[in-house]
């Protein structure tokens, strides 16, 4: 992450009535000056050049020899796992170790979205495993919404569809975490090739899912915090 050497300033400001508003003045290591209001219902001048170091996650794969064949449903954990793989390394980074197994018990067994009248699970499962490990979540339906949670340092879920992860016309669950000059690091739970690398988030945005089953919360994607 980029250092600052700061000065900050109180200003006072007269908007018909008096308003007071911390405004912030910060000096980048280019000699950049970079002003913001922190107030929530004001205006919000935010630094382009902000990098947001990624998530530490262990790596789960899917096709894992530990659990790849073990079914659920009409299918199992290497062709269909996404969801719950990817959720358990969020939760991993973010609570306390569990694996891919775990999570995929917890949805199969206290709901009726992973494996039953589609394959895969839908966003409701992935929600309720969310909340089950005590964590919040927040549906993210912009690119600039995507943006803002990624640069908050939140971790986002998300189901994409065909092009960067998906080469045919599924989809898939990944997980996305850091921001970097328009980029952030991608987990995928089932590509060794693919996974904690950085893409575009326009592309990402871009391919995102537009199954039923992926959007049945709101969105595609979901900020996942505590």
């Amino acid at each position: 992450m980029k250092k600052f050497i700061g000065i900050t300033f109180i200003f006072v400001l007269f908007f018909g009535s008096a308003t007071q508003i911390k405004a912030e003045w910060l000096k980048d290591q280019q000699g950049k000056w970079t002003y913001y209001e922190n107030i929530s219902n004001q205006l919000v001048y935010e630094n382009k050049n902000l990098v947001v170091q990624p998530t530490e996650f262990p790596q789960y794969y899917q096709a894992d020899a530990r659990w790849g064949d073990k079914r659920y449903g009409i299918s199992n954990m290497k062709i269909t796992g996404c969801v719950p793989t990817s959720l358990a390394m969020v939760i991993s980074g973010l609570v306390k170790d569990v694996t891919p197994v775990q999570v995929a018990d917890y949805i199969y067994d206290t709901t009726m979205e992973m494996n039953t009248m589609f394959t895969g699970t839908s966003s409701l499962g992935a929600r309720d495993a969310i909340t089950y490990w005590g964590l919040k979540y927040q549906v993210i339906d912009s690119k600039e919404d995507l943006i803002a949670a990624l640069k908050s340092g939140k971790i986002v879920y998300g189901a994409v569809g065909h092009g960067i992860f998906v080469k045919g016309y599924s989809t898939h669950a990944i997980i996305l975490s850091g921001y970097d000059h328009g980029k952030t690091k991608a987990i995928d739970p089932d590509n060794m090739s693919k996974t904690n690398r950085w893409y575009s988030v326009d592309d990402i945005w871009n391919e995102r899912s537009l199954e039923l089953e992926d959007n049945a919360v709101g969105g595609p994607f979901m900020a996942v915090y505590k």
